[in-house]
């Protein structure tokens, strides 16, 4: 998942969360050259946070990147720079469609020029798996408190710290109001107790439909697990993965094969546009096409945009009789067991994460909340949320990541789980049953995962 500053993820996460990804490149860390460590290797030289000295000489670290691009991570950097004169940092950033074949050439070769990376968190697992992850348990044992909880735990895999959380997000409900007002239905409160259901959202993009919108209810990441793991989530169908270590598929079970039923009848009632990319989502409701729109704070500042577009938001739904689940998850930084600088990459992840509230101090906007539980009062004081169109977005925000935040899948076969249910979603957005498609993915992941077992 990328966050462009102020702009919007790379969804693919991630790409943002949601995610573009390169699969193949990524699995072949466990079957070729991979170290199955779990972790076991340390950099020679980790130390604990509290014993930590900035060196005596000039000593350069890399950081290879995803989540930002080069220009708007510079800000962050200038600043760590000045706090530690005997650091630099040469960033590296990847493009996030290659950012998992680059870890993994570099990474199992146990490239020591690689120090820092971007991890990003429904990963951890996988890459803890393959011996790519440092055990920082000792170096940082006092995070609880200074960082969310959910990009603590995503943070963690086999009772260990293994990354340094940074970024985190949520999800909301946009509404056109002049849509809506057009077709006689209310707009809905930004109060969380006031959530509505995805059944009643249906009803009134209809309604909206009836009354001349293009479209009733599009998402933002049509084919993301991201985004549409909370639907089965919500009826009480679970991530999708189970059994021991989360290695077996749990994708056959009524929670999904319902939501799933439901997600494709909005392509079937034509309530939701077919063959549209997920990077052209946006834009339909930008330009006042579509009625609701589930997505991420970060795509508040391009609504805002048009000055003409008068929009509301409101709290992301849930489904009559379950319960309320929202998408989270960001990026964490990870310490190469290889790196032969272990102390100043340290001092920098230590820095990003935790120093002052973390890196988000020194962005100039932020496009989604730091995990920093103190930074986060930057992310909420943004120019966008006082923007009137966006009234309650920081109160959803912060109930959703403190109430119903809920993690993507934690497997070591997490990429292949991602890959297969991303064309899942399409094939039932197509017209395939949810049932069918469901059983098909199953198989496919069984298969996939074999190896892992």
């Amino acid at each position: 998942m990328k966050f462009p500053v102020l702009t919007r993820p790379v969804r693919a996460t991630t790409s943002l969360v949601g995610g573009a990804i390169a699969v193949s490149l990524l699995i072949t860390g466990c079957g070729s050259g991979g170290d199955s460590s779990g972790g076991a290797q340390q950099p020679a030289g980790l130390t604990a946070a509290t014993g930590l000295k900035d060196p005596a000489t000039p000593v350069t670290i890399n950081y290879a990147g995803a989540a930002y691009a080069a220009d708007d991570i510079k800000p962050v950097l200038a600043a760590f720079h000045q706090e530690h004169p005997n650091i630099t940092v040469n960033y590296q950033a990847v493009p996030f469609d290659q950012f998992n074949s680059v870890l993994s050439t570099r990474l199992s070769r146990k490239d020591a020029t690689l120090d820092v990376y971007d991890v990003d968190m429904p990963r951890t697992d996988a890459y803890q798996a393959r011996g790519w992850l440092t055990d920082l348990s000792k170096a940082f044992p006092d995070l609880a408190g200074q960082v969310d909880k959910a990009s603590l735990d995503a943070a963690t895999s086999d009772g260990k710290l293994v990354t340094m959380p940074y970024q985190t997000s949520s999800q909301l409900l946009y509404y056109n109001k002049a849509l809506l007002k057009k077709a006689g239905v209310a707009f809905p409160s930004a109060k969380p107790d006031d959530r509505l259901t995805w059944e009643a959202v249906t009803a009134d993009a209809k309604k909206t439909q009836q009354a001349g919108a293009k479209y009733g209810l599009v998402f933002d990441q049509v084919n993301r697990y991201y985004q549409l793991q909370p639907l089965a989530e919500s009826l009480g169908g679970g991530s999708g993965a189970g059994g021991d270590k989360n290695l077996t598929p749990a994708l056959q079970t009524a929670g999904w094969e319902k939501s799933m039923d439901w997600y494709g009848s909005l392509f079937k009632d034509k309530i939701s546009p077919r063959g549209v990319p997920v990077a052209q989502t946006p834009d339909l409701f930008a330009s006042g096409q579509v009625a609701f729109f589930p997505g991420g704070p970060w795509w508040g500042p391009k609504f805002a945009a048009n000055s003409k577009l008068d929009f509301g938001v409101t709290a992301y739904p849930y489904f009559k009789g379950g319960k309320a689940v929202t998408p989270t998850g960001g990026w964490s930084l990870g310490l190469n067991p290889a790196s032969k600088k272990a102390v100043a990459s340290e001092i920098f992840m230590k820095f990003m994460g935790l120093d002052k509230g973390g890196f988000a101090q020194y962005m100039p906007s932020l496009a989604v909340p730091p995990s920093n539980t103190a930074g986060t009062a930057s992310f909420y004081d943004e120019k966008i949320f006082k923007d009137p169109r966006m009234a309650g977005a920081v109160d959803l925000t912060k109930y959703e990541l403190a109430n119903t935040a809920t993690l993507r899948a934690r497997t070591t076969g997490y990429v292949e789980f991602e890959d297969t249910l991303s064309k899942t979603f399409d094939d039932i957005s197509n017209g395939a049953s949810a049932k069918s498609a469901l059983s098909s993915a199953t198989s496919t992941i069984n298969q996939a995962w074999a190896k892992y077992r």
